[in-house]
């Protein structure tokens, strides 16, 4: 029985095509081609080609081990979309899969190459392997720098030890390399599009394994993965930022400032985003000393939304600075985008000389108000977005604060998670503010955006806009105001606001502010001629009087026309002293007016 199975064997494999030799067979399987068998004469042949069957069974093992190590790369490669993540991951995972050592290069912008990891199979010879990185300088010298050059790999299947001197500087760098026993080593350039963008160094030490051109191929596939990993994750880098900086350029900038007046904003762009979001914020001043406060989103992403955005965002500060109620405001915002886009929309008009405001609700989440004991409430109600009926009619709604109160405006990506309620979202936003104290306004935006997002993000962009109004202080008003005509009014209503207090009298506060107002405009028409030039007024009360000084920095011209430079003796007529003195740095207008006190019947 014995006979006649081997000579059928025998039989069977002579019908196979032949191979010269049986080692050629393992090294296709290493290869990954299909191998051929040879046919055998006798029982000598039979045992070699027993031998030669092992070999290639563990080709085949290797092979698919092989396979499996770039499977998971491939999951490494693409579980975040920052590169040097990306490759710092990699290079833990090469160790001690297919390497003692896995060192990661990288191509800067300027042309430089730096070592961006260093990884080896034992954790406790880590210092080592950064002090050895440290003695080889990463110069047009380097092996790695020479192959992203040349664009070819370098395989050492034995490091001889001239190479190991040449690595180095000193005789003392020579003899830390020599401890560590290399063995065998590949370096491979990650190239893309025909560039280098990096190369990935493969040592072996301890485990004594040599490297072979199956080897080769394995870390050329990695290689090549790896370069692709990076150039998306850049690409995405740089759209991500011109998206950003897009979006960011379209969000006020210049907040007011406003005494007693402190506000706080955030945005953070979606964490897996490259378009430019719909999300976007405002404040203001009114000329008669209000405040508005808008947020905004915009449906969709892109160009198209970034252009709406724009458009509202400049329409809406227009009718606001016309003075028109928030309801007006949205009505006509709602007939700019007649029907051809959505988006929704808050409104706020907050008066800290009444402690009231007025709110336009067009879709958007409720605004949230917080206390100065901690007290929180969301303002609920409204109306349609804007754009979904031209028939909407928008209504507000007026209320009450106190003194100190911090209101809030966002928008969804903070609350909303997908699968989740809504109202579990805004619960947590009233229990990350419910202990605020007014004292530390960006406190609170940190703890907020800590509280609900965490340090993942949102899957959608985020923005946040907070203002705490607080009384004035009776003694003091600091004001620091464009140079422009229309910062008056605003100033005249703020003197107006903490003038009255200190016991003036209505004339009182009028002559004040009229003598205030033509310092102001003395300066903006004769110191400056920058459009970005500001002035500053500092304002105090003690013991019955008023001292008024006003500050620029530019250099005063002659007065226009006959009939002009009688701002001086108007001033002198309201006050009771009136000095100024001008320099090379500028002019200060320093004014004193006792109060004249109303006395009940």
């Amino acid at each position: 029985m014995i006979l006649v199975g081997t000579l059928g064997l025998v039989i069977a494999l002579r019908l196979i095509r032949p191979i010269e030799h049986l080692a050629d067979a393992a090294a296709a399987v290493a290869r990954g081609e299909r191998p051929r068998i040879p046919s055998v004469e006798g029982p000598a042949e039979l045992a070699a080609l027993a031998a030669g069957m092992s070999a290639m069974s563990q080709a085949v093992a290797h092979r698919e081990e092989a396979l499996r190590f770039l499977s998971e790369a491939s999951k490494q490669l693409s579980g975040s979309l920052d590169h040097e993540t990306i490759l710092r991951n990699l290079a833990r995972l090469a160790v001690p899969r297919i390497a003692d050592w896995c060192v990661i290069y990288l191509l800067n912008e300027d042309g430089t190459v730096r070592r961006l990891e260093v990884a080896h199979a034992d954790p406790a010879k880590t210092d080592l392997v950064h002090r050895l990185a440290g003695q080889v300088p990463v110069d047009e010298k380097h092996a790695a720098v020479q192959v992203m050059r040349s664009g070819r790999p370098q395989l050492v299947e034995d490091i001889p030890d001239e190479m190991l001197r040449a690595a180095v500087r000193d005789e003392e760098a020579y003899r830390l390399i020599k401890s560590v026993g290399l063995k065998s080593s590949m370096i491979i350039p990650m190239m893309t599009r025909g560039q280098a963008v990096g190369a990935i160094s493969f040592a072996t030490a301890e485990s004594g394994r040599r490297y072979s051109q199956e080897d080769l191929q394995i870390g050329e596939e990695l290689a090549h993965r790896a370069a692709l990993a990076v150039e998306n994750a850049r690409m995405y880098t740089r759209q991500r930022g011109i998206a950003e900086t897009l979006q960011r350029s379209l969000l006020s900038k210049d907040l007011p400032e406003m005494p007693g007046v402190r506000v706080g904003t955030r945005y953070l762009p979606a964490r897996t985003e490259t378009e430019v979001g719909g999300d976007w914020y405002d404040v203001f001043a009114l000329s008669d000393g209000r405040i508005g406060m808008v947020m905004g989103d915009v449906a969709g992403r892109g160009v198209e939304a970034a252009s709406v955005m724009g458009q509202l965002q400049h329409a809406l500060r227009a009718y606001a600075l016309e003075g028109h109620a928030p309801a007006v405001v949205m009505e006509r915002l709602n007939h700019l985008l007649a029907m051809r886009e959505m988006a929704t929309l808050l409104y706020l008009v907050v008066d800290p000389a009444s402690w009231t405001v007025r709110i336009a609700n067009a879709g958007h989440l409720p605004p949230l108000v917080i206390s100065p004991d901690g007290q929180t409430s969301l303002l609920e109600g409204g109306s349609p977005p804007l754009g979904s009926s031209l028939l909407t009619v928008y209504g507000e709604e007026g209320m009450a604060i106190r003194p100190g109160s911090t209101i809030i405006l966002y928008t969804d990506g903070l609350v909303e998670v997908r699968g989740e309620s809504l109202d579990k979202g805004l619960a947590r936003l009233v229990e990350a503010a419910s202990a605020f104290r007014s004292d530390n306004l960006e406190g609170l935006l940190d703890r907020i955006l800590s509280r609900l997002l965490g340090t993942e993000g949102s899957t959608d962009d985020v923005a946040l806009l907070a203002l705490t109004a607080a009384a004035l202080d009776p003694a003091h008003l600091f004001l620091r105001l464009p140079a422009a005509p229309n910062s008056l009014p605003l100033l005249r209503h703020t003197l107006r606001r903490w003038l009255m207090p200190s016991g003036a009298t209505d004339q009182d506060i009028y002559e004040i502010s009229v003598a205030t107002a033509e310092a102001c405009a003395n300066s903006i028409e004769h110191a400056y001629q920058a459009a970005d030039a500001h002035l500053e007024i500092d304002a105090r009360v003690h013991d019955g009087e008023v001292s008024i000084t006003v500050r620029d920095w530019g250099q005063w011209r002659p007065p226009r026309g006959k009939h002009r430079g009688r701002g001086l003796i108007l001033m002198r007529g309201l006050m009771d002293d009136v000095q100024v003195a001008s320099t090379d740095e500028g002019t200060t207008v320093q004014m004193r007016r006792r109060l004249k006190r109303e006395i009940p019947a």
